[in-house]
């Protein structure tokens, strides 16, 4: 795809199929709009049309915008060539602000984590947000001994 102001026939197409694409993606991903789990009665039916519908309609609206969004975003990039100027930041300050941040919110969260043992889903919530503190401590880590 080219970065001209005026778009094809091409560019037209490949829009579509990118809308397309995005539509059959949200589809796919929803079992297209099919509800497994609901109970056999007299107004099961009656749900299922409503949801097929709604769900239908709204891959539609997804895919609009998403593929809209994607598409146009990468059709008018800004060339390569351009120079942007940008202020000198000092970003070891921000990597050594967040890892005290993430320490701090690791020792609360491990904390929390025992305190509340009692309950196993709030468990294992705390548990799935510690592993997301460390690995951004080891990240954060590595960034710091390789600043490049």
């Amino acid at each position: 795809m080219s970065t001209n102001k005026r778009m094809t026939p091409k560019d037209y197409v490949l829009w579509i199929v990118t809308i397309l694409a995005f539509f059959f993606f949200f589809l796919w991903i929803g079992d297209f709009g099919n509800l497994v789990y609901l109970t056999q009665s007299p107004i099961t039916t009656y749900v299922q049309t409503l949801w097929s519908v709604t769900y239908i309609a709204a891959g539609g609206v997804f895919a609009v915008f998403m593929g809209s969004i994607v598409f146009l975003s990468v059709k008018f990039r800004a060339p390569s060539e351009v120079q942007t100027t940008r202020r000198a930041i000092n970003i070891m300050s921000y990597y050594y602000v967040a890892l005290i941040l993430d320490l701090l919110f690791s020792i609360i969260v491990t904390y929390e984590m025992f305190i509340m043992s009692t309950y196993q889903f709030i468990t294992g919530i705390l548990a799935s947000a510690d592993l997301l503190l460390f690995a951004s401590i080891i990240y954060l880590v590595y960034k710091l001994y390789y600043p490049e």
